[in-house]
């Protein structure tokens, strides 16, 4: 439960109504070309770490930013288990908020893992797709988000098994 009573996925839901996107920025970024001989794909694993964090602008009682940042790390490897490449790349999506109490740590946990992976996963996606088809190698694409209920459905948190460059 966040700090005033409410379930988290309730204060998620109000700092979403209550929040713009400004902007979503690559932040640092990195990608290597394996020893990988042939680039017949094989296993990929994908991780992603998400974070949130608030801070009030001093001159207003309730306006304040929301920075979510995402964390990917992308591993393609062939058939004999070489690597072909490692993409890593970090996103953050810049949110104004109107609100006059501040997020909890659990609150801004929800945000960045709901809101926050939705918007910045499309510009992960694309990065990722691009930068791989650029090293000549095979298009590496991360999935779309799924959710099952409210609950976003994103196995990729953990890393993930892919098919042929497509995480499944």
């Amino acid at each position: 439960m966040a700090a005033n009573g409410m379930q988290t996925s309730d204060a998620r839901e109000l700092i979403a109504d209550a929040s713009s996107l400004v902007e979503v920025v690559l932040g640092d970024a990195s990608i290597k070309r394996g020893p990988a001989k042939h680039y017949s794909p094989g296993t990929a694993r994908v991780s992603v770490e998400s974070e949130g964090s608030f801070t009030r602008d001093p001159d207003s009682g309730s306006e304040g930013l929301i920075a979510c940042r995402d964390h990917y790390s992308a591993e393609l490897l062939n058939t004999d288990g070489d690597r072909i490449a490692l993409i890593d790349a970090s996103f953050l999506a810049a949110f104004s908020v109107n609100r006059d109490m501040d997020p909890d740590e659990k609150e801004l946990e929800a945000f960045a893992n709901s809101t926050g992976r939705l918007v910045i996963r499309p510009y992960a996606r694309e990065f990722i797709q691009q930068m791989s088809t650029r090293m000549g190698i095979p298009a590496f694409m991360l999935e779309v988000l799924r959710f099952r209920g409210t609950v976003l459905d994103d196995e990729m948190s953990e890393p993930a098994d892919t098919q042929n460059g497509v995480v499944t």
